[in-house]
Parts: C-alpha cells; structure tokens; sequence
C-alpha cells in the first residue's frame, strides 16, 4: 500500500520565466516499510499535472517521475528499517546558491538568464532554459563576463553539432539539463527525481528538483554517491517560505546539512502528518 499527502511550497519570488511564483503543489508518499519520497511535477517542464501522476501510480503505472520516487523510497525505506540515517558515512558535495542573492560563505552562484549578475567575486552558472535561438545565444555570449562564468546550462534547444560550434564559437563550457548527450556538452545536470546517474566521465552536477525537503535529500544523497562536480545544486528550500520541515534543513558553508533521524530524516514529522491511502 501507498500513503500520501499532498502539499504546497510558497516561492519567496519567481522560480523561472516559465514558473513564475505561483505556490508549488506536490504529494510525499509513504511505502508499507516507512520508505518516503517525494513526487513534484513539473508541468511547465512536460512533466504530467500531480492529480494524472498520483492516478496513474495508483493504477501501478509510473512516469519518469514516480518511478524515480519509487526507487527512492526504497532506498529511505531501507535505511529506516536498519534505523540508520542515509547520510551516515557519506559527505554531501557543496552546492552552488540558486539565485543572484548569494550570501558571502558561496563563491558560484547559479543564476536564470535575463535576472541579472550578483555583484562581486563570485563564479556564474547562466541557465537559459533553451529558450533562445542558437544564433541568439552566440550574440548575446559576447556580452557574458566570460572570466567569470563557470558554464552555461541549455543555451539553445540540443543540436550535436551547434552545441559543438557554440563551445567552439564562445569558448564557454555547456551543460545539459535533464538528459544524456555527448557531443558539444561539457557538464550533465542530473536530476535524480526523474533520471538515473548515467555514466560518464563527463562532469555530473546533481541537483534537486526544487522540490520538498524530502526529495531535495533524496537528491543530496544521489549526490553524495555519484556527483563528481565541486559544486551540485542541492540548497534550493531557501527558494521558498520557511515551513516545518525546511526549518529542519541548515547550511554551513556551502554544505547543506540535513536533519537527524532515520533515512532522509523528518521523522517525527512524517508520523505527525495526515497520510491518506492512495487509491
């Protein structure tokens, strides 16, 4: 049997041009064996509406995306039956701030193109959410502060070979978000609420999904075994108002510290919450 309860994230501002700041609406699920995860749906981003994700799981079909739930709670359901913590021997990479706001202890910021730069030192990952024109993206690279930038996340639609001309033409590095390729592409944004690790000798940066803590260290802890970038994307419950379980979350450095307890954590609050069986 699966459990769930559905929830809602309020954005402290807009999490994209696409997303705008609408509240974020998602569910956690509850496996027998106390396993939870998390499932936030990305419309914006093709992902199907929560309602047709929870239907369809109920059914016993998955997406991408719940089936990427599914193996995490097994993974937590795992560790709270040995009553360990999934974080436990292991360290979580540092992550990169998710804004153009970053306070002194981070030195990359990650940043939306078109919100403008932080001011200071600090390295720039531009993510452009393919939403230009190859030959829009090779104009406005001229204007980037090149010494700064770290990569630039989906400059343009994939095409192999303009990718290939792109990093040739600007002589910055290009990552590739939410899938694999080869070909013109330096670093690979992983997302492990929709996606395997793939393996690759290529620079792999996990992130989270900006989703609920619980998926957030689902994801820190796919991190902490696989990711080979200095910097993930792992500290994004700053995005949104505080709530219970995001007070439980800390920062030190640019390390996201995750709470105690058994698996992911939250344990007194996940046997506090309202769980509705799924049907």
């Amino acid at each position: 049997m699966i459990r769930v309860w559905r929830y809602e994230l309020k954005p402290r501002r807009a999490l994209s041009a696409l997303a705008g700041a609408q509240p974020r609406r998602g569910a956690l699920i509850r496996m027998d064996d106390g396993g939870v995860a998390d499932v936030h749906p990305w419309p914006e981003l093709g992902d199907e509406p929560l309602d047709e994700q929870l239907a369809r799981l109920a059914r016993g079909e998955t997406t991408p995306l719940t089936a990427a739930s599914l193996r995490l709670a097994r993974v937590d359901g795992d560790a709270r039956t040995r009553g360990v913590s999934l974080f436990d021997g292991v360290a979580i990479p540092e992550s990169h701030w998710p804004g153009n706001d970053p306070p002194p202890s981070f030195d990359t910021a990650k940043i939306k193109w078109g919100a403008g730069a932080p001011a200071g030192a600090f390295r720039l990952r531009i993510d452009v959410n393919a939403m230009l024109t190859a030959e829009e993206f090779e104009e406005i690279a001229k204007t980037f502060p090149r010494e700064r930038i770290d990569f630039v996340e989906d400059p343009c639609p994939y095409d192999a070979s303009r990718w290939q001309e792109l990093r040739e033409k600007t002589g910055l590095r290009l990552a590739l978000d939410r899938t694999f390729a080869d070909e013109g592409v330096d670093v690979l944004v992983v997302k492990p609420a929709i996606q395997l690790v793939p393996r690759t000798a290529k620079e792999i940066v996990v992130t989270s999904y900006m989703d609920h803590p619980v998926g957030q260290l689902g994801a820190a802890f796919v991190a902490a075994k696989h990711a080979t970038s200095r910097r993930c994307g792992l500290v994004t419950h700053v995005l949104y108002e505080s709530d219970a379980f995001i007070e439980r979350l800390g920062i030190d450095g640019m390390r996201l510290i995750p709470p105690g307890g058994t698996g992911v954590g939250f344990d007194d609050l996940l046997e506090r919450l309202p769980w509705t069986e799924l049907k």
